[in-house]
């Protein structure tokens, strides 16, 4: 199994060390893999960052111009990666890196694995009423259209084989692309496992309205799409 794991960043210099200290930490030591950082110009110094770690980690890291949206960030990395196991995690240590070696054990026979926030055992810190009721109406709206039904199909932190998306084209530009995969990709069998979806120590969320919005267009696209 070789995997590569991409990485969005946007204003995350002081997240990167310590996330990617936590990742090597919980990933198999004999495990080949491949980090790929695709770093929009962070006006914080996060690309710089990011290649100062490559000296320690197997790292590549791609700069771009600006900020050009967190799924057009996924498909930059998805285009680079070597992997027959592709990944996807935020940057800004919500997602707990200690499920990973559960995450690709469960690859053995499932075609995605995703950390779900929304299944017993998860845990979600600070999150505010308001942010809770639109999170569980938006992922209860995208489960009754995806492919196989799923408790988080909105899960930014999701491993699939790169047989899941291959002669797919993949066009989202917001936050929602695992949304997209479950609609379009080639896949029979999915896991979720629960996690602790941790506070943000270092940096803010960069969901908005433009964000849900475009969710918004997603659904209605795929709504009107048949099954295959």
């Amino acid at each position: 199994m070789f995997v590569s794991l991409i990485i969005p960043t946007y204003n995350e210099a002081d997240n990167l060390p310590p996330l990617l200290a936590e990742i090597f930490e919980f990933l198999p030591r004999n495990l080949a893999v491949e980090i790929i950082i695709v770093d929009d110009n962070s006006p914080d110094g996060t690309g710089a960052v990011a290649e100062k770690l490559a000296a320690k980690y197997p790292i590549t890291v791609i700069h771009r111009s600006g900020k050009l949206g967190l799924g057009s960030a996924v498909r930059a990395g998805l285009a680079a990666a070597k992997g027959d196991v592709l990944g996807v995690m935020d940057a800004d240590l919500s997602h707990d890196p200690t499920i990973l070696p559960q995450i690709l054990s469960s690859l053995a026979t499932n075609d995605i694995v995703i950390g779900s926030r929304f299944l017993p055992g998860s845990r979600v810190d600070d999150w505010p009423w308001w942010r809770r009721l639109i999170s569980k109406v938006g992922v209860s709206l995208a489960g009754k259209i995806t492919k196989v039904p799923a408790e988080d199909p909105l899960s930014g932190y999701f491993f699939l084989h790169r047989r899941v998306i291959a002669g797919v084209t993949l066009t989202t530009v917001g936050y929602k692309i695992l949304f997209e995969i479950l609609c379009q990709g080639n896949y029979a069998t999915l896991k979720e496992i629960p996690f602790h979806f941790r506070k943000r120590e270092h940096s803010q969320s960069k969901l908005n309205a433009r964000e849900h919005l475009l969710f918004l267009k997603q659904l209605l696209t795929y709504a009107r799409t048949p099954r295959s």
